[in-house]
């Protein structure tokens, strides 16, 4: 109740001092459609070939707008939605605007409130730091709290940007999806960070921990994830490193194991005690009108399996290249592969290998 109470009184003084007339308003429509044809291999299962939608990033589209008043403060809103480009269909989710959909109140001096569906602190500032983002190949692979997801009921605050340091905190009332009566009976998130974005240099260090509804199915254990990391663009080439903890499962939901009734959060053993470290490097290098893409990472687990097998490291490498044919439209192809890891069950215990080769473009709108 606290928490509620506290972020109820931050709102009403961003609502009190933003209530002048207004000067300006402006709304766009935006976007990007991102469509190819891939070949995804399983070790155990065999390959399949077809249609590849988000193949370097998400096919999304949206609505944002923005309202200024007097003496510097604006209001403004985002309404975003993601759908798979082969078919025309949102992935696994009937809400309109699965992506985000969030109002907020902001001045250069004092900051920015938001309120609504929106993406963590901390997913914000640790993706930042992602060089390669191929499908389900890409940093959240292995860095799930930098995935890409969503909460409910989310409050979230970003300090104003002071000689490059930028500060985020926020708090899902209903994390998951959820909508008991009570807070208590949803999943709850608090998530922090702090971000250094100045010249060549981007730093960023992230905290986020959950509340379950159920505490019982985990013993009393909280998912976390800490993660810190830096990049630096020398022109000849740009550099990204990162490092993370997840403890307890993923913060993010956003796990897979079907023989569990906490499927969302990872691995049963995941769930129950255990933890993750997980590294990070990245390169882009300009080449031609385009860069060469080059990532890698390892996910080090530290539970046994429930034949008494310790979890294995699991890697995951992708080499590609992005050649711009406009400041709108560009081209690619890529080629990745895990190792002891599946696109749709972390940490196989099968040691099932996944590969994949897809091409594709991407516009902008």
């Amino acid at each position: 109740m606290k928490h509620y109470i506290a972020f109820v009184g931050l709102a009403c003084a961003f609502i009190a001092a933003s209530v002048r007339a207004a000067e300006e308003t402006g709304v766009s429509l935006y976007g990007l459609v991102d469509a190819g044809v891939g070949v995804t291999h399983h070790s155990s299962e065999g390959s399949h070939t077809g249609g590849l939608s988000s193949g370097q990033t998400d096919s999304f589209w949206g609505l944002r707008g923005i309202e200024h008043f007097d003496q510097g403060w604006r209001a403004n809103f985002q309404l975003e939605s993601g759908f798979d480009a082969t078919n025309g269909m949102r992935p696994n989710d009937t809400r309109l605007f699965n992506y985000g959909a969030w109002l907020g109140v902001a001045h250069d001096d004092v900051g920015e409130l938001r309120l609504g569906r929106q993406r963590t602190v901390g997913q914000q500032f640790g993706s930042a730091l992602e060089i390669a983002s191929w499908k389900e190949m890409g940093m959240g692979a292995t860095f799930r709290a930098s995935d890409n997801y969503q909460f409910d009921d989310v409050v979230n605050y970003l300090t104003p940007e002071v000689a490059g340091f930028q500060m985020g905190l926020g708090y899902s009332f209903s994390a998951g999806g959820e909508q008991g009566y009570a807070t208590t009976d949803n999943n709850r998130e608090f998530s922090a960070g702090l971000k250094y974005q100045q010249g060549p240099w981007l730093a960023a260090l992230t905290w986020d921990q959950m509340w379950l509804a159920r505490p019982e199915l985990t013993q009393g254990r909280k998912p976390q994830a800490l993660q810190i990391g830096a990049s630096y663009d020398f022109s000849a080439f740009k550099v990204s490193l990162a490092w993370s903890r997840q403890r307890n499962g993923y913060v993010g939901m956003n796990g897979g194991d079907p023989d569990h009734l906490q499927a969302d959060f990872g691995p049963a053993a995941f769930l129950l005690g255990g933890s993750v470290e997980a590294w990070l490097v990245g390169a882009s290098v300009p080449c031609g009108p385009g860069h060469v893409l080059l990532q890698w990472s390892l996910a080090n687990p530290n539970w046994k399996w429930d034949n008494g097998e310790r979890a294995r490291q699991a890697q995951v490498a992708t080499l590609g290249y992005v050649y711009d044919l406009s400041s709108r439209t560009s081209l690619y192809g890529f080629v990745g592969y895990m190792e002891n890891y599946t696109i749709d069950n972390q940490f196989d215990p099968d040691h099932t290998n996944t590969s994949r080769v897809g091409l594709g473009v991407t516009q902008r709108f």
